[in-house]
């Protein structure tokens, strides 16, 4: 026996699977139809499983069976929402060209101006 939950905006997979008593890795095996755990949507309908564990054991560890890969996904996904970000990582090879045009453009600038001032 199972249960359906209507995913609401801020819902995380491993929430709903602590606050229900079972394992992100549970939820995931009831839901074949989710690839990553962290790309639900509002709206979207998942099945619960009944309880399968005693009481307790999801309150120690949700991710109880979960892949190191899958806890990554879990884990950026939570950086950006408590940073309020979205989009590229600060590592990625947009974000580090545009540190390297601004560094290269802060130094022309002191440049100028010490040229400037030498001048006067």
């Amino acid at each position: 026996m199972s249960q359906k939950q209507k995913i609401k905006s801020g819902d995380t997979l491993s929430q709903i699977a602590k606050d229900r008593g079972t394992t992100l890795a549970v939820l995931l095996a009831a839901n074949p139809s989710i690839k990553n755990a962290n790309s639900i949507r509002v709206g979207q309908s998942i099945t619960i499983p009944t309880k399968q564990m005693s009481p307790g054991d999801a309150q120690r560890n949700p991710y109880k069976g979960t892949t190191r890969t899958e806890l990554k996904g879990i884990d950026s996904q939570k950086q950006q929402k408590k940073n309020n970000t979205k989009g590229p990582s600060i590592d990625s090879k947009a974000n580090t060209e545009k540190r390297s045009k601004s560094a290269t453009r802060m130094m022309k600038m002191r440049k100028a101006t010490e040229r400037y001032r030498s001048k006067g």
